[in-house]
């Protein structure tokens, strides 16, 4: 229980440190985390054609393989991914129909990262250019998008800094171990023909330590703030801005259970920590209190017989 006790922080920030990691990098690949995206749009009743007069959208599902625009996209931190929806017979009997997401190709990452619909579906689609230009999407939508890069690279950046928080407050907690541990065997034993005292489990989280810790925390909870919003708000405004042609998105919730976990993790190491510190300071003060009152009490006791 006292390893445990000693290396709980170290555990904690561990667990963030992945969860941040793999936050930042799902959709990096097809095939890593797809479900852990930020949130996915959908079109589905576009062919792609305009008149000079009233552009008018509809899109072509032909199928992963097929000569139409994608399905979706599932847009993530630093990445996109397309895919297509293929629709399957689930149960012979009944005839019921299952609908099945598959990712075929996915954009390199970046900390800046800005999702241009009109561009994706044109390089998805390998049209050449001139025969189908980024102006075919509807412009209203590309702007959201293009307004939310800002707040999306921020909250990148507040993830990058609290996942670095913890890499950096896991290798102080091993240093510290380490280092209290050569200190305690380098130590001489108090009585002939005993080893060294034990090694000291209560050993409290250093000032660098616990700037870390909090550090990590605010960047997480920053970071998973900013993610809630663009996953409930910015989702409505597509929804909202794209009903009149067929535009949808969802809300992805496997990345929200991801940095919500690594800000609480945070959390409870952060306070975890800070008990132990004042808890430790508490036990020297009362310690250093009572044998300054003892030889106090010492020097002021009157000699016997004494005159």
């Amino acid at each position: 229980m006292g390893c445990l006790q000693i290396f709980l922080p170290g555990i904690g920030s561990c667990v963030a440190f992945l969860l941040g990691i793999l936050s930042l990098f799902a959709g990096s690949q097809r095939q890593f985390l797809p479900q852990a995206d930020l949130l996915t749009v959908s079109e589905k009743y576009y062919l792609f054609h305009h008149t000079p007069l009233m552009p008018s959208f509809k899109l072509h599902t032909g199928g992963a393989g097929g000569q139409g625009a994608p399905d979706y996209f599932s847009i993530y931190t630093m990445s996109y991914c397309t895919g297509y929806q293929e629709t399957y017979i689930s149960d012979e009997t009944t005839n019921a129909t299952s609908t099945k997401n598959e990712i075929v190709d996915c954009s390199d990452r970046t900390v800046l990262f800005t999702f241009n619909p009109g561009e994706a579906i044109i390089k998805a689609m390998g049209t050449p250019s001139g025969s189908l230009s980024p102006d075919s999407w509807p412009s209203w939508i590309t702007d959201d998008f293009e307004a939310l890069a800002p707040t999306n690279t921020a909250m990148v950046l507040l993830m990058i800094l609290g996942t670095t928080a913890s890499a950096i407050s896991i290798g102080i907690r091993i240093w510290t171990v380490v280092c209290a541990r050569a200190s305690e065997n380098s130590r001489p034993p108090m009585y002939p023909g005993r080893p060294a005292s034990s090694f000291d489990l209560d050993i409290p989280p250093s000032s660098i330590e616990f700037l870390a810790y909090l550090a990590s925390l605010l960047t997480f909870a920053i970071a998973s703030i900013i993610a809630s919003v663009i996953t409930t708000e910015f989702v409505k405004l597509i929804n909202k801005s794209g009903s009149g042609c067929g535009v949808s998105a969802t809300t992805g919730t496997s990345f929200m259970g991801m940095v919500w976990t690594a800000a609480v993790l945070q959390a409870l190491t952060t306070a975890n920590s800070l008990v132990a510190i004042l808890r430790y300071r508490a036990q020297h003060c009362r310690c250093d209190w009572d044998e300054s009152a003892s030889s106090e009490s010492v020097e002021q006791k009157p000699l016997v017989g004494g005159e």
